[in-house]
């Protein structure tokens, strides 16, 4: 468990790393400013999914499942019940995904917009149909970077929680 444990805090820290220069591009050019802030979400984004998937060997592992490529939560499971095993953690981590209202959900529905720029948009489109007929009285929308943070401190949690419960027989 040691490798992939490893690996999942490497992709953590790299995304606090680039949380941090996040916070620099109000410093960039006017003209570099957009591209900047586009490219450390994105890689903020990719970085957490890649401890995601880490934190995926690391339940497979710990569970003793041959060596595989799981690249979602529901490719783990179908692997687990296909060699008769219940993983508590990952049932944890699906009822995160199928909760629509859940930080794990919204984070990878925003990791998809990165590969599917047509989601985003129409996502946006709602968004703005929806808010149209409101009186706007404050502006309680939270910057990406608050947003990317709070994912952030969310995923670092959970996966101490998981450590926790998470025994090698």
């Amino acid at each position: 468990m040691a490798s992939f444990a490893s690996r999942t805090m490497q992709k953590l820290f790299s995304a606090r790393l680039l949380l941090e220069h996040l916070a620099d591009a109000d410093n960039q050019d006017e003209l570099v400013r957009p591209a900047f802030k586009t490219a450390h979400i994105e890689a903020v984004l990719f970085q957490m999914q890649g401890a995601f998937q880490s934190l995926l060997y690391e339940i497979a592992e710990t569970a003793r499942l041959p060596k595989g490529e799981w690249h979602n939560s529901q490719d783990l499971q179908a692997a687990a019940e296909q060699h008769e095993r219940f993983l508590p953690q990952l049932n944890i981590l699906l009822e995160l995904e199928n909760d629509s209202f859940s930080w794990l959900s919204q984070f990878q529905q925003r990791y998809k917009s990165c590969w599917l720029p047509e989601y985003q948009v129409v996502t946006e489109v709602k968004e703005q149909a929806a808010t149209a007929s409101l009186i706007s009285v404050a502006n309680d929308a939270i910057s990406d970077q608050q947003q990317l943070t709070l994912w952030l401190e969310s995923m670092q949690a959970l996966i101490k929680d998981l450590r926790l419960t998470m025994q090698e027989f």
